[in-house]
C-alpha cells in the first residue's frame, strides 16, 4: 500500500482503535464531529461517540467519509457514512479493505452491516456484495410507549414463572438457538447479551423450561428487552406473550415508562405477540452479513462464479 497523498480526498484516512479512554473532551470532540448525510445507520452524535468509546473499535476516516468496525454483542458491526455517493463509491472499498484486517477470527463469527432508511437499496447491493457482504434478514425495533406498573401479569395453571438462575443457562441457550433456527445469532452473541442481563424469566410447565425472557438496562426511562424465546415443541400456547408481558412489567417495576424489543419480521407470531401486547413499530432494517472464516468466503466465491458460468454458457454441453 503506498503512502497517502496530501489532500488526496479518495485516500482512506488512518486508523484509530480505541481503547475506551480519550483525552479530548466528550464535548468538545461531540461538537466538531463531521456530519455526513449518507450512512447505513442514522446516529445521533452522541450514540456515534458511544460506539466509538467501546474498546477495541477501529475508526477510519477522512474529509469524505468514516467506516467504524465496532465489536458489539459478540460480532463485529460496520458503521458507515459518506458526504455523497459518489464518495461512497470511491471510499467504500478502500476503507474496507484496510479496515478488514481488523477482523479476528476468534472474536466474532460474522460482521453484521445494518441498513436503515437507506434510498435506493438496489444501488448499494452490488457494492457490499464484492465486499463478500450479503442480505441475511430483516428486523424490526418495536417499543411500548406506555407501561403501566399496575397491570400484573398472570399465569394460568400449569405453568410457572420464576426468576432465572445459573443453572438456567444451557436450557436458555437452547432454547434461543433453536426458536431462531437459520435466523440465529450465534452462540457468541448469547454470551454477550448474557452478560447485560439485569433480570431473566425462566416459564416451566411440569417443571420442564418451555419459555424464557432477558432484560437489560434501564436508560432514559426506557427499558430494552434483550431475548424472549418460546422452545418450538411449545409454540401454539401462548407462552411468548406470558413471557413477553412479564418482561415488561418488570421493566415498568423499576420505573421505565417504555420497553422496546427487536424482533425478525420472519416469525409471523412474534409480531403478532408485541403488537397485542402494546408494541408498536417503531424502525426497521435490513441487516446484511459476512463470514470471518476466510476460506469459507473464497470458497463461496467460487461456487458463486462457476453458477455464474453454468448461467451464461449452459455448463460445458
Amino acid at each position: 500500500m503506498g503512502r497517502r497523498r496530501t489532500g488526496d480526498p479518495h485516500w482512506p484516512g488512518r486508523v484509530r482503535i480505541r481503547s475506551g479512554v480519550d483525552t479530548m473532551n466528550q464535548r468538545q470532540r461531540i461538537a466538531e464531529t463531521q456530519t455526513f448525510p449518507l450512512r447505513n445507520v442514522p446516529l445521533r452524535p452522541r450514540e456515534r461517540e458511544r460506539l466509538l468509546q467501546i474498546p477495541g473499535t477501529v475508526h477510519l476516516t477522512n474529509e469524505r467519509g468514516e467506516m467504524m468496525l465496532v465489536p458489539l454483542r459478540g460480532q463485529y458491526q460496520i458503521h458507515w457514512a459518506y458526504s455523497d455517493i459518489e464518495a461512497m463509491r470511491v471510499l467504500f472499498p478502500k476503507m474496507w479493505t484496510q479496515i478488514r484486517k481488523k477482523v479476528d477470527r476468534n472474536e466474532a463469527d460474522h460482521v453484521q452491516m445494518d441498513l436503515v432508511g437507506v434510498p435506493n437499496r438496489d444501488w448499494f447491493d452490488p457494492m457490499l456484495n464484492d465486499a463478500d457482504f450479503f442480505k441475511f434478514a430483516e428486523w424490526m425495533e418495536m417499543i411500548h410507549p406506555d407501561l403501566d406498573p399496575a397491570k400484573v401479569p398472570e399465569f394460568p395453571d400449569g405453568v410457572k414463572m420464576r426468576r432465572a438462575t445459573d443453572g438456567d443457562l444451557d436450557p436458555f441457550s437452547k432454547i434461543w438457538s433453536d426458536s431462531y433456527g437459520e435466523l440465529n445469532d450465534g452462540e457468541r452473541t448469547f454470551e454477550a447479551i448474557v452478560e447485560e442481563v439485569t433480570w431473566a424469566g425462566a416459564l416451566e410447565r411440569d417443571g420442564k423450561i418451555v419459555a424464557f425472557a432477558m432484560n437489560g438496562a434501564v436508560e432514559g426511562s426506557e427499558g430494552e428487552i434483550l431475548a424472549v424465546c418460546v422452545a418450538p415443541d411449545a409454540w401454539g400456547n401462548g407462552y411468548g406473550r406470558l413471557v413477553l408481558a412479564a418482561a415488561a412489567y418488570r421493566h415498568a417495576s423499576q420505573g421505565a415508562i417504555r420497553a422496546r424489543i427487536k424482533v425478525r419480521p420472519d416469525i409471523k407470531q412474534a409480531l403478532k405477540t408485541c403488537a397485542d401486547l402494546g408494541f408498536r413499530f417503531h424502525r426497521a432494517g435490513i441487516e446484511y452479513r459476512r463470514p470471518v472464516d476466510e476460506e469459507a468466503i473464497r470458497q463461496a466465491r467460487e461456487e458463486r462464479r462457476v453458477v455464474g458460468v453454468k448461467a451464461r454458457f449452459g455448463g460445458w454441453r
